[in-house]
Parts: structure tokens; sequence; C-alpha cells
């Protein structure tokens, strides 16, 4: 029985640039290509804390090469990975902006990307009777909003939506349409330059920024805030926790806001309280941050590592 789902795009992808980081750019020029993607991220965000977790996704058949002996290295299904092309998405990162974020192409094409998108209905397929939350980056297509609360009413599963603030939605989507979409979802994750943006609000307001996430129709926000931490913010309050290196400083930043998300997804369903939702999500990140691409091996030495970190940082922050 799966408990926790991770729903979405998976993608490979080729760094290509990567300030300060000589290593990337050559891997970069050589063409490796590194598993990831937003859902794959969240899974292995989750991955770290328990073993009740799959992925839901659709995706190209060569997805057995790379994706499919990380699931059998680390004891999950494939069950729900359904593909529907020949190759996985591939997008190839540059990290040269100077807010710290990242541009990226699509090796095959957004068209390609678009068609793989995972499905309410694919969602709902994939509900085991026990299950209790799930993550997914989306967008804010009312349809696809209007047809998961009929899965969310069916199933009770309670959901984590990190918003994909795309070019597309900072042009065509208001504040208003948004918090409808979260009306849907119960909690949700947005990093600070997509705050700033869409608050009209210098990012390092961190009070003003959180007043108004404070406001948005869910039980808790994962805010996160670059190599600063994350905030867990509710509706009446906020719990910062600094970013956490579990063994030394970051190789590469690739997917650390999904692995975290799909860490505080977990952690907040599983019943932990705020502090301890930042805890947990930044923990997750700083292990994806390790190396290029997800863990490679979640062993139960590692999950002890990661839960007595957790209570560290945890008592430390609570003082």
């Amino acid at each position: 029985m799966t408990e926790y789902l991770a729903c979405g795009n998976i993608m490979s992808d080729v760094v290509v640039d990567s300030v300060g980081k000589t290593e990337a750019s050559e891997i970069g020029k050589t063409g490796k290509l590194y598993i990831g993607g937003p859902a794959m991220y969240a899974l292995s965000g989750m991955r770290l804390w328990t073993k009740s977790c799959k992925l839901v996704s659709h995706t190209g058949a060569d997805f057995v090469d790379d994706y499919k002996p990380w699931m059998d290295r680390n004891g999950l299904t494939s069950e729900s990975i359904i593909p529907l092309l020949e190759h996985v998405t591939v997008h190839e990162l540059s990290y040269d902006r100077e807010d710290g974020g990242y541009n990226f192409a699509s090796r095959y094409g957004q068209e390609h990307l678009g068609y793989l998108k995972t499905r309410p209905a694919d969602i709902e397929e994939a509900c085991d009777p026990g299950v209790k939350g799930m993550y997914m980056a989306q967008n804010c297509d009312s349809v696809w909003w209007e047809q998961f609360a009929k899965v969310k009413e069916k199933t009770g599963i309670k959901m984590m939506w990190e918003i994909e603030y795309s070019a597309a939605t900072k042009r065509n989507v208001t504040l208003e349409k948004i918090k409808w979409c979260a009306g849907f979802a119960d909690m949700w994750s947005i990093n600070h330059n997509e705050a700033s943006h869409l608050f009209k609000i210098p990012r390092e307001n961190d009070e003003d920024i959180i007043n108004e996430i404070m406001k948005m129709p869910v039980e808790l926000t994962l805010y996160r805030v670059g190599q600063r931490g994350s905030f867990a913010v509710t509706p009446t309050n906020a719990y910062f926790c600094p970013a956490i290196d579990p063994h030394g400083p970051s190789v590469d930043p690739t997917g650390c806001g999904n692995n975290s998300t799909g860490a505080a997804m977990y952690a907040h369903v599983a019943g932990n309280d705020p502090l301890m939702v930042a805890v947990m999500a930044n923990i997750s990140s700083g292990y994806n941050a390790m190396q290029f691409g997800p863990v490679p091996i979640y062993t139960d030495d590692i999950m002890a590592e990661a839960k007595a970190l957790a209570d560290k940082y945890y008592a430390e922050l609570k003082k």
C-alpha cells in the first residue's frame, strides 16, 4: 500500500553552466544526463523519510534505462509510470542568472513536455485505499483543477501544490486565479523570486511577503528563500529554518525546491508541526544538493541519520 504520491513530469537534466562550478560546466559539455524533474525530485525528497511513496507520471519509454534502476534500488514501484512517447523529456539548465535562478531549454520541445502532463484521472487511478498525500507541480488551468477537485472528493487525498510560475503565468494569471486554484489544494509551495513578482514586493522583505502568503487559502505554505533556507507558513505564524548541509557545501542546486516541497508534503501530512516541516524540507534539500541528480540510494542508515539531524535541528530552533 502506498501512502504518498509524487505526481507530474519527470525530466532528465544537463547542466550546461553553473556559476562558480567548473565541474557542472564540464559535465554539461560532455552531455551527461542526470535523472530529475519536479516529480522525481519530490519523490526523492519523500523517500528520505518514508518507503511508502511512488511516482505517478507519463514519460518516455527510455525511462527504463535510468529511472527504473533508481526505483528498484530504492524499493519503489514503477506501476504508475506510463510511457507515452519514445523519450523522457530532457532540459538543458543554465545557472547564470543574477537572482540565483536558472534558465532552461527543452531538447524535445514544450509540446513534448505538455503531452506528458499528468492528468487528474491518472492520480485517481494511482490512489491506493490508504493514500494520504500527494505532491504536484501544476499550472493554473481551471479545467485541470475542476477535474482534480472530483478526485480529491473521492479519495480524500491531501495535496501539496508547487506552482508552475512560468513566463506564461507571469503574463496571464492573476493573484485571484492563483488563490482560486489553491482553494483545491491543502498546501502550497513558492520561492522568493516567484513570490516577489506575484505580490509585487522586493524579495528581501520577508515579513511583507509572508503577510501576503498568510492570506492564501491553505493550511501550510513552504516559502523557499534560496540559500538562506525556508519558512513554513501557516495562516497565523511563520517558522524559519536555515539551509542545512548534512555533509558539506552544495554541489548542485538542481531540484532542491521540488525535493524540499515533496519532503514538506510528507512531513505535514504525517502530522509534524510547522517548524519540523521546515527542518525536514531543508534536510532533504541538503541531501539532494550533495551530488548531481537525486541521492543514488536511500539506505536505512541514511534515513536514520536524517531523522537524528531533524531531531537535533528542531531542538535547537525550538529554544
